[in-house]
């Protein structure tokens, strides 16, 4: 199977009563036939080198269903656990096999596990500790995908990166994740962009000329505005963090597209090595207040919504919604 190329962007914040908002950007060079599904309680979910998994909380997210099996790209429990899978090739690494005295399971599993079974990130930071990844496919035509992943409730966010040097679980305090370099090297670049304000310059002289602004925005000259993983990472960082705190449950679900859209690649603009185009297939957000998963796909700006209840949580089957 040709190598996959994806690139991707989270985020996560805060309304003004402790509540998470989270949203994600999937780009990539083609659709995997994408849905927004709902995994009940009590749903049993296969697990390669443990006993199957009996989901504990309902979850809702976007994935690809196969075989009776939710396959998430990102999504959140009803208790306010969030998690997001991004690409990370040539860093990420998982065993051959499994480890004795490990929790073993593949990366496909894991975001199922970790929403499925617990509710804050203390206590998925605790479970991490015995935690190996292996690397065995779902079926032979479908490789597994280098990855990393971003968790997150109310209090905390992580990042949880396995390379050849081990399973590494980071404090993420920007609350932003792209793709590569590994998580360490993007908060060190932000030094980089120390000068970056969201107030303008002022007039000032040079000599005798007065100098002026063209326009509005100089406070955020240099702000990148490229595709590169790099970039994306400190222009999200950037206007989540500037962006102002706003009330209500529309307000939050917009303030999370108008971030999400500012790092969401266009059909066209970026290439890949396989001379396809790269663009952001779908943009998603998810409220803790509501339960309420809304998303967008990138010919159709229209935002559609599913929301967990006492109905589709309670299920014995998955909700899809087409």
């Amino acid at each position: 199977m040709k190598e996959v190329i994806v690139m991707c962007t989270f985020i996560k914040f805060n309304d003004n009563n402790g509540k998470l908002f989270y949203g994600r950007n999937l780009d990539v060079d083609q659709k995997y036939g994408e849905k927004a599904i709902i995994t009940p309680r009590n749903y049993t979910y296969p697990m390669n080198f443990m006993d199957d998994l009996k989901t504990k909380y309902a979850i809702v997210g976007m994935g690809i269903h196969m075989n009776g099996m939710p396959l998430y790209f990102d999504c959140a429990n009803e208790k306010g656990l969030v998690i997001g899978s991004l690409n990370f090739p040539g860093n990420a690494y998982f065993t051959d096999g499994p480890v004795d005295g490990k929790t073993n399971m593949t990366p496909v599993e894991f975001m199922t596990w970790v929403t499925g079974m617990f509710d804050n990130v203390k206590d998925v930071k605790e479970a991490l500790k015995n935690l190996n990844l292996v690397n065995k496919p779902i079926n032979p035509q479908m490789p597994v995908a280098p990855l990393h992943w971003t968790i997150s409730d109310a209090n905390e966010t992580i990042v949880v990166e396995q390379t050849v040097k081990g399973l590494h679980v980071y404090e993420d305090n920007i609350h932003v994740l792209t793709n590569n370099p590994e998580f360490p090297w993007h908060v060190q670049n932000l030094n980089n962009y120390i000068g970056l304000n969201h107030n303008d310059f002022l007039d000032t002289k040079w000599g005798d000329q007065e100098i002026k602004a063209f326009g509005v925005g100089t406070g955020s000259f240099g702000l990148p505005g490229d595709s590169t993983p790099p970039s994306r990472f400190v222009r999200a960082a950037y206007n989540l963090a500037n962006y102002p705190t706003v009330e209500g449950e529309n307000a939050n679900v917009a303030k999370s597209f108008n971030i999400m859209k500012s790092v969401a690649m266009t059909e066209g603009a970026v290439v890949n090595k396989h001379e396809n185009k790269e663009l952001t297939i779908y943009t998603a957000v998810y409220s803790q207040a509501t339960k309420t998963y809304y998303y967008d796909f990138y010919n159709d700006y229209h935002i559609l919504s599913c929301q967990l209840t006492d109905e589709n949580m309670n299920k014995d089957t998955l909700t899809i919604f087409d």
